[in-house]
């Protein structure tokens, strides 16, 4: 059955209601075409192991993606309802078939129960708290699943739980917490996410991670501005405040520190990204993991900017080689301002990166099975609203 067809109906649902009350869209989505070099389909280029939070993706994104959310929020006697539907596309190349389409969220939420007057509640599938770093594309927390919990107890205060029953034979039971905006040093914030995490089934583990995030403003005294993540998870939960591998004992660990810098000055912004990671697998082997990258964006009049990122990332498991990746891109980008971020961006784009034999074919491309360096070129559009 085509998949457009079971989503049809929440659509046309959201959208009648819409009539009486306002209905809010928004989404983001990329797409463009590309060329490699070698007579090849086009390649993008990332590490096989190690962390993620490692590939950057400035002409290096080959597939097609879109999220698009519906809104529908009323009130009724002192309350604050609201409902959201997001629906997502993904495909893994240039092209598109329709059968990647999927509902990544379907929630509700009140807010003005008299108990809690400040606080939301809320049931059904959500992808909650996030934090990511956008030149590579991760989110370092992201407390997605189907559940329920409240939000904003007190100001500060969180708790959701969430059921995994995507697995029929590995079921398990998660909770996130969280405290937010708690006082930190002259203009900076912390954030703490706590993550418990249980295996509901023969041979199931529990785990458990703590997160924190620090958020600065005015660094140094500049416009510049600094988000740090300290994290670590041992057994069956991941780093990202998720659920990990729900077999997995207390030899299962990691830690990851994660390091955004942002800035705008006059013409000039750009952000820059360092991570430096351990994980052990439950067997307790070890791989560490280093990256280091920024992209810059240079205003060249009202809408056009030139672009340049350049990362480099590597990776070493225990008793191996270490592998190693350098991306570079440059290219023009039109775009509404010549801002950092201003959306939507159509860009042109050359991509070389240069590997070694130890990250094996970084593209997943045939044509690139004994190679260690490649060039691609296309055009791109990453839209948000």
């Amino acid at each position: 059955m085509n998949p457009t067809r079971k989503l049809a109906p929440l659509a046309l649902l959201l959208l009648a209601s819409g009539a009486a009350q306002a209905l809010d869209w928004t989404g983001y989505f990329r797409a463009g075409p590309g060329l490699t070099s070698n007579n090849a389909n086009r390649a993008c280029y990332g590490l096989n192991g190690g962390s993620p939070g490692m590939k950057y993706r400035l002409g290096n994104e080959c597939d097609l993606y879109g999220e698009f959310q519906l809104d529908q929020a009323f009130k009724k006697d002192g309350l604050e309802y609201k409902v959201s539907l997001m629906t997502n596309h993904y495909t893994g190349n240039t092209d598109t078939d329709g059968k990647g389409l999927a509902i990544e969220q379907l929630w509700a939420e009140v807010k003005g129960i008299d108990l809690a007057p400040e606080a939301t509640f809320w049931v059904g599938k959500e992808r909650g708290r996030r934090g990511d770093v956008h030149i590579t594309d991760t989110q370092i927390v992201e407390m997605k699943g189907v559940g329920f919990g409240v939000k904003n107890l007190g100001g500060r205060f969180g708790v959701a739980y969430y059921k995994n029953d995507d697995q029929p034979q590995k079921p398990g039971h998660r909770i996130n917490l969280e405290w937010l905006n708690l006082p930190a040093n002259q203009d900076a914030a912390l954030n703490v996410f706590a993550t418990l995490t249980k295996g509901d089934f023969q041979g199931g583990t529990s785990g458990a991670g703590l997160s924190l995030r620090h958020d600065q403003k005015k660094l140094f005294g500049t416009g510049l501005s600094n988000t740090l993540w300290l994290q670590y998870a041992q057994g069956s939960a991941a780093v990202n405040s998720n659920f990990g591998d729900l077999t997995a004992g207390s030899q299962a660990k990691g830690w990851r520190l994660v390091n955004a810098l942002n800035g705008q000055s006059g013409a000039v912004g750009g952000q820059l990204h360092l991570l430096l990671a351990k994980e052990s697998d439950k067997s307790g082997k070890d791989t560490t993991s280093a990256s280091l990258g920024g992209r810059v964006s240079v205003g060249m009049s009202r809408n056009l900017k030139f672009l340049t990122e350049l990362g480099v990332s590597q990776y070493k498991p225990e008793g191996g080689s270490t592998a190693r990746l350098s991306k570079l891109t440059v290219g023009p980008a039109l775009s509404i301002d010549n801002s950092f971020w201003s959306r939507p961006e159509l860009r042109l784009y050359v991509t070389h990166a240069r590997w070694n034999q130890a990250a094996g074919n970084v593209t997943g491309n045939a044509a690139f099975a004994n190679k260690t360096s490649g060039t691609s070129a296309g055009a791109q559009v990453e839209w948000w609203f």
